[in-house]
């Protein structure tokens, strides 16, 4: 709701009434969102989408929607996430290297679905009204990048962010450091002060960094060649990325489970043996070799129809 009432204020400039609350009220997103920019929400699909179109889409994504409903809740009647919070040094700490980074990945793989059912339902019926929505949390296992996870998890908060804050930052002082700063800076007051917020906004503020800096000297343009050598720079790209990956994952172990969980995962990434070490991270390489090839086709599926769910 903060959110809303911010970004009305700083879009709209007659600041009608009925329009504020129209739109911060408006029902389907007011309870657990996603947040819809006020000039998206403004905005109708410029072609015309007849009703018996708008009808089925608008079952079939309820219907997706009950899919992942019910799948989450035969995962957690067989894996209990959000019980590892309460008790994660009896449970945790037990467990062999490649349980305890696939519970990791499962704890991911929740937090994710439950967006997707969450802002699935109304998403829907918004989509079906012909109100400009944001796509959907894309699954975290076609995304290795920190830019990337910003951009496609919570596209609406993302655009706030970078309409609001980042970008007049960088036009202001044209430091985009001081402006990603300022930004997460925004994240953590919003998100609640406590100590596993801020190691979660610090650690992505660093990665996103990291990313800005070594990106440049990481892209190489294609030549003419032999395709073996005009491959290594993706292969490059991708080993970097998945350095990354592992230290995202972490910090969202923060994010999910608080501090004692985070330190868990913290502490067992850079105590394990150098076999399990290099073997992590040779999976992760290769979930960064699936994201990159997969993104163009998600740009293709995100731009084909606008009233489907995208995930």
């Amino acid at each position: 709701m903060n959110l809303k009432c911010t970004s009305f204020y700083l879009e709209e400039k007659t600041g009608n009434i009925l329009d504020f609350f129209s739109y911060c009220l408006y029902f389907p997103t007011i309870f657990m969102g996603p947040f819809i920019l006020h000039e998206d929400f403004k905005v109708k699909y410029s072609h015309y989408t007849p009703t018996k179109m708008r009808v089925w889409c608008f079952i079939k994504n309820v219907l997706i929607t009950l899919f992942w409903f019910l799948f989450e809740g035969v995962m957690l009647h067989f894996v209990y996430v959000n019980a590892a919070a309460f008790h994660p040094f009896e449970f945790l700490q037990n467990l062999d290297s490649w349980a305890f980074y696939g519970f990791g990945y499962a704890m991911g793989q929740h937090f994710h679905i439950k967006y997707v059912v969450i802002y699935g339902l109304s998403t829907s019926l918004a989509s079906f009204e012909n109100v400009m929505v944001p796509h959907l949390p894309r699954c975290i296992g076609r995304i290795h990048l920190y830019s990337d996870m910003w951009k496609y998890f919570d596209a609406g908060l993302y655009k706030f962010l970078v309409k609001h804050i980042y970008i007049p930052i960088v036009k202001l002082t044209s430091l985009k450091l001081l402006a990603s700063m300022a930004t997460f800076g925004f994240v953590y007051i919003w998100h609640g002060t406590a100590t596993y917020i801020l190691i979660w906004c610090i650690l992505n503020y660093i990665g996103i960094v990291l990313e800005q800096t070594c990106s440049p000297l990481l892209s190489v343009k294609k030549s003419e060649g032999i395709k073996f050598f005009l491959d290594w720079p993706r292969r490059m790209r991708c080993f970097f990325g998945a350095v990354l990956l592992a230290v995202s994952a972490i910090s969202n172990f923060y994010f999910f489970g608080g501090k004692n969980i985070g330190d868990l995962f913290f502490r067992r990434l850079f105590a394990d043996n150098l076999p399990n070490t290099i073997i992590l991270l040779f999976i992760l390489y290769c979930g960064a070799q699936v994201s990159t090839e997969l993104c163009p086709v998600h740009a293709r599926k995100c731009d084909n129809n606008p009233i489907k769910m995208k995930y």
